[in-house]
């Protein structure tokens, strides 16, 4: 919520400045206007002329405004005078306009004061934006609850905007005396447009005697001064769409008879509904087996949902299974008895369809109270639930990526495949822990036999480093295992007496250890006559020429490797190291890890980290656990090392050289699972049931440590004069990029992920048009534009 929490201080102190800005000008203005007007004319700056219509009326006698006994249908535009709208409780005073304002029963249901205050701002906005000077709040009557605090809530947000209906008199005041009563009780008078005549010749016999005897002065000129500090703001359609989702998040009202219904554990629901196919149930489908048949209901166990206007057959509600209603509060008292848990809310809304299938499987809080007491629920509980910190999913129109973007999207990839630049590839994005798009595109080569896949297996290159290498090296570090600041030769023995043993874990993971860029340790294999031993198991491996590659390391080759990187050279700098990018510091951290952890790095990284999250299709070495190679995406043909095309197997040849698990390279995934990867870590290194790392780790990693270096611990960093991401991205986000044209990188400002994966490098790793033709900076530009647009505006 880091957005409306910066809304709240920017607003607040935009309220401050115009304070002091009334304190000089404007008040003076204030003062100047009220000394030139003359008696009857200060009397009618405190009568509103009543209409329904949705103009404004012609009157006559120049009073003050126009009351709006029902909300408006358009916008007004600027008007000389008082516009004033009688609100319901839709609390909407643009009913075809502004689509998706919440009500007043959505409000009391929240539990979230920050949700409300930062609502009432855009509100306000949004109303003033179209000419509206004041909204009177409705009666309703629901003393001492929730509801009722809402409204007290409005009017102590801005007491000269949101005011209470008890502040007007529609008396049809005929008298001296109850001229003056009118005047003295009530902040106006409201008259209807036909009396507008007999009014002011009424006003005009007795304004003397109602200025000498109530005292108006302080009432009319406070109302000139709010009317001159009104802002002038841009309409807007809709309030922005994180807010709205964020309110329509937390006043669903969870109701159970037996806490522990909530989130549904089992992966298979039946859901009873007239839609099967409409919007709720494709995305139920996300998360569970759905079954929609009265048949398959009939006889199933799962646990049942009901929908708001479903239709129940007879038997189908019979067995020992939790039934769960969702919908309107008003629908539930007709299956209130049958319930066992049920989740509602007050007004319909499109938001709910994708939100309430997120809470019923833990993917969010459930908040919401119950605005008044119901006779029927009195049965049920409302206590709030805790989600378990996983992923859900949106639509991608949620975001602002409507159509168009989508479109923009679609062009972008397309031109890529078209133009050689990739094959196929994958790209996920994540907003405020949903997953809106999670997509594939292409195919595995250029002759478009096999269509890339959502499941399908990228090599990830570099981008290992960070979802791999740096996780172990996060968690040694929290817990106390590992100092960053300590020379490597004290956890490395070998590297005593090495070039590199004065070098620290920090320098290497900010790329600031004066290490070679790159050094192809796999040609000191051919040189060496090593090649056979890497590529064969055993002799008669040999004979059937059944390569085994990294997929069952050989210890002598890859002792052999550790020793060429302790004695490979260091760049020559006249002072400092400086900041220059190389994988052997992440060869080096991947010894380290395994060294403290005494386990080797594939399995210390899954039972730590990989399994714990449910990371199905992330792995080391995918073809030794079970993957085909048509599930995996191909990268180069290698005539030089390998001599063929190299599918199934990691691409580095140093890391091949090393099993295929090393620090720098050699992790396959899909875009999934890396997105599941990065959540955690904006969660505070929360997933699911796990506390994975402390969130105090992971924005210690997230810190530049070495100047002239953009570089932090691990991640890469925005870089302006580079354009290594888009321009949009902010300061606080990280991530990283892959040789094989792969990306991920994390907001936490915008609380998005952005994953792309491709074989930009199949057949051959000479082909940069991926990079050339900026695909992946031009995609999340698309990404943060649409969020931009709609979502926080």
């Amino acid at each position: 919520m880091h957005f409306i929490k910066s809304i709240l201080v920017t607003l607040s102190s935009m309220l401050f400045c115009g304070a002091l800005y009334a304190s000089g000008f404007v008040a003076e203005k204030a003062d100047s206007l009220y000394r030139h007007m003359s008696t009857i004319q200060r009397l009618n700056q405190l009568v509103l002329v009543s209409t329904s219509q949705a103009t404004v009326p012609t009157v006559s006698g120049d009073f003050g405004g126009i009351y709006f006994s029902e909300p408006l249908k358009i916008s007004l535009g600027k008007s000389d005078q008082l516009i004033v709208v009688q609100l319901d409780e839709r609390l909407n005073p643009f009913t075809e306009e502004l689509v998706n304002l919440p009500g007043l029963y959505t409000l009391a249901a929240l539990s979230r004061a920050d949700l409300l205050n930062t609502y009432l701002y855009h509100l306000e906005a949004a109303s003033k934006s179209r000419g509206i000077d004041m909204l009177i709040l409705p009666e309703v009557n629901h003393p001492g609850t929730t509801v009722d605090l809402v409204l007290q809530k409005m009017k102590a947000h801005d007491p000269d905007f949101f005011r209470d209906k008890k502040s007007l008199s529609f008396t049809s005041a005929r008298k001296k005396k109850e001229l003056i009563r009118v005047f003295e009780e009530n902040d106006f008078w409201v008259i209807p447009e036909a009396d507008t005549q007999t009014v002011s010749s009424r006003l005009e016999k007795y304004s003397d005697k109602i200025a000498s005897t109530v005292s108006l002065e302080d009432k009319i000129r406070h109302n000139i001064l709010a009317r001159l500090l009104s802002p002038a703001m841009s309409p807007t359609d809709q309030i922005p769409n994180q807010l709205a989702v964020a309110i329509s998040k937390a006043s669903i009202i969870p109701l159970q008879r037996v806490a522990g219904i909530f989130p549904i554990q089992s992966d298979t629901i039946s859901f009873v509904t007239n839609q099967p196919y409409g919007p709720m149930a494709n995305m139920l489908r996300k998360y569970a087996y759905v079954k929609t048949a009265y048949g398959e209901i009939l006889t199933s166990h799962s646990p049942i949902v009901l929908d708001n206007n479903s239709f129940i057959p007879p038997g189908i509600l019979s067995g020992d299974r939790d039934i769960i209603f969702v919908g309107e509060i008003e629908n539930l008292r007709d299956h209130a008895e049958m319930l066992d848990a049920a989740l509602v809310y007050s007004h319909p809304s499109e938001i709910y369809s994708y939100v309430i299938p997120q809470q019923l499987f833990g993917a969010s809080d459930i908040s919401g109270r119950l605005p008044y007491a119901v006779e029927k629920l009195s049965t049920f509980n409302n206590d709030e639930v805790a989600g378990k910190k996983i992923l859900g999913y949106a639509p991608a129109e949620m975001t602002g990526l409507d159509k168009s973007a989508l479109f923009k999207i679609e062009q972008i990839m397309a031109d890529a495949i078209s133009s050689g630049s990739t094959p196929g590839g994958q790209l996920a994005i994540a907003v405020d822990g949903a997953i809106v798009l999670d997509q594939a595109y292409g195919f595995l080569t250029y002759d478009s036999l096999i269509p890339a896949e959502k499941t399908t297996l990228y090599d990830l290159a570099s981008v290992t480093k960070v979802t791999g290498t740096l996780l172990g090296i996060m968690k040694l570090y929290e817990d106390g295992r590992l100092d960053l600041d300590a020379r490597i030769d004290e956890y490395l023995p070998a590297y005593q007496n090495s070039n590199k043993g004065h070098i620290t874990a920090r320098a290497l993971l900010a790329h600031n250890a004066g290490l070679k860029p790159y050094v192809p340790f796999w040609q000191k294999v051919l040189s060496a006559d090593m090649l056979e031993t890497f590529f064969y198991e055993d002799e008669a491996a040999l004979l059937a020429d059944r390569r085994s590659y990294h997929t069952r390391p050989n210890t002598i080759v890859q002792d052999t490797l550790k020793n060429w990187i302790i004695q490979s050279p260091l760049i020559q700098y006249d002072s400092i190291p400086f900041y220059s990018y190389s994988d052997i510091g992440f060869m080096i951290l991947h010894q380290v890890v395994e060294q403290i952890s005494g386990q080797p790095l594939d399995q210390y990284l899954s039972e730590t980290f990989y399994q714990p999250m449910g990371l199905r299709r992330l792995t080391f070495n995918p073809l030794d656990h079970g993957f085909q190679r048509f599930e995996i995406a191909p990268t180069e043909h290698d005539y030089y090392f390998r001599e063929e095309l190299v599918w199934g197997e990691v691409h580095d040849r140093n890391a091949a050289v090393f099993g295929g698990v090393a620090g720098h390279a050699g992790l396959f995934a899909t875009s999934h699972d890396l997105v599941v990867i990065l959540q955690t870590l904006l969660q505070g290194g929360t997933y699911g049931d796990h506390q994975f790392l402390q969130a105090s780790t992971i924005q210690y990693f997230n810190q530049c440590f070495f100047p002239n270096n953009r570089r932090a611990l691990g991640w890469d960093k925005k870089d302006d004069k580079v354009g290594n991401v888009s321009a949009f991205t902010t300061s606080e986000s990280f991530g990283h990029t892959g040789f094989t044209g792969t990306m991920i990188w994390a907001d936490p400002q915008y609380n998005l992920i952005f994953v792309f994966l491709s074989n930009r490098i199949h057949p051959n790793s000479n082909n940069y048009k991926l990079i050339q033709k900026n695909i992946r900076t031009k995609i999340q530009d698309v990404v943060y534009e649409a969020l931009m647009a709609k979502w926080i505006k």
